[in-house]
């Protein structure tokens, strides 16, 4: 598709613009076998079994060298799937250490902009800390909202500037148990100093993700089952929501073309293109709880389910 040149126009509309005319309106929508390497036309991907034996997997992330680190809940623990440097990431053996123990019973990770391992603690800290991933030591960064207690951070993306949004469900809370009126979520500014409460009106909001330009932010209601996506208007300032999907997702990741791979309630992981448009489908055994890519390229996919970690060769990269 031709794009037409686009007018002159001042300041942020012209970024909003340029990034649009950049996105799915000017390119052909990727098919399934365009994402996954080595897939032909109407084939099914087959992910590879690179680690198992875990209480829950959740929340991985890829750090500076593309190793993959992970949650295990209720065991308390975070791990690290070490990348082969020899041979292709899903080629054995392969080699996982734990990284913490004890975590605080983690879900979501995230790096921030300096390096620190962000992590949602679901466990009795309910709070969103920061690990030095050098010293393991640990810093709270967000434990309370207007001096009350949060319901269980659960999953977190730190945008360009380094500002973190993150939701807070109340998995595993009973009314006795919670302090705060609503499951929402929130922004904390760059420099960790102010909180803010940026979008509510959910059942139960899980997983969440930006564009690869900053400029839309995915945030799925799992309890509801659907996924909104919100115009990122600036610092911790959303736009009016639109309904993405209908899919209620655990967690999610997305790829430099901007497509959005979710963990429905289904053995599978489903992408969306830009537009909505469902490209296709990865099958797996059982239901997935969250999604990343990594590897030294970031052009593997790796998806935590259940006790289990898979991983499958992409053509695209991305982060999560």
């Amino acid at each position: 598709m031709r794009c037409s040149s686009p007018r002159r126009l001042p300041g942020f509309a012209l970024l909003v613009l340029l990034a649009w005319l950049d996105g799915s309106s000017c390119q052909a929508a990727d098919a399934l076998h365009d994402l996954v390497a080595g897939l032909a036309a109407g084939e099914a991907p087959s992910p590879v079994l690179v680690a198992d034996g875990f209480q829950f997997t959740e929340g991985p992330v890829a750090d500076a060298e593309g190793n993959i680190l992970f949650s295990d809940i209720p065991a308390g623990k975070i791990y690290r799937w070490v990348v082969p440097q020899d041979r292709p990431a899903t080629s054995p053996p392969f080699e996982v250490e734990t990284w913490l123990d004890p975590s605080g019973n983690t879900n979501g990770l995230c790096f921030d902009r300096n390096g620190l391992l962000l992590a949602c603690q679901m466990g009795e800290g309910r709070r969103v800390v920061a690990i030095d991933p050098q010293a393991k030591t640990i810093t709270p960064l967000a434990e309370r909202f207007e001096g009350k207690r949060f319901n269980a951070p659960n999953d977190l993306w730190v945008d360009a500037t380094n500002g973190l949004w993150f939701t807070d469900p109340a998995y595993e809370r009973t009314p006795a148990d919670t302090e705060l009126d609503t499951e929402a979520v929130y922004f904390v500014s760059p420099d960790r100093t102010t909180f803010t409460r940026v979008a509510d009106g959910f059942a139960r909001p899980n997983g969440i993700v930006g564009s690869p330009d900053g400029l839309t932010l995915y945030i799925t209601d799992r309890k509801a089952g659907m996924t909104w996506a919100y115009p990122v208007l600036g610092p911790g300032k959303l736009g009016e929501r639109r309904k993405f999907n209908d899919d209620g997702c655990d967690g999610f990741a997305i790829d430099d073309h901007g497509n959005l791979y979710g963990t429905p309630k289904a053995p599978l992981v489903r992408i969306w293109a830009p537009d909505g448009t469902i490209i296709g489908a990865i099958p797996l055994p059982d239901s997935p709880s969250n999604i990343t890519f990594g590897g030294p390229d970031r052009k593997t996919l790796f998806v935590t389910v259940k006790d289990k970690v898979f991983a499958l060769p992409m053509n695209v990269s991305g982060g999560g």
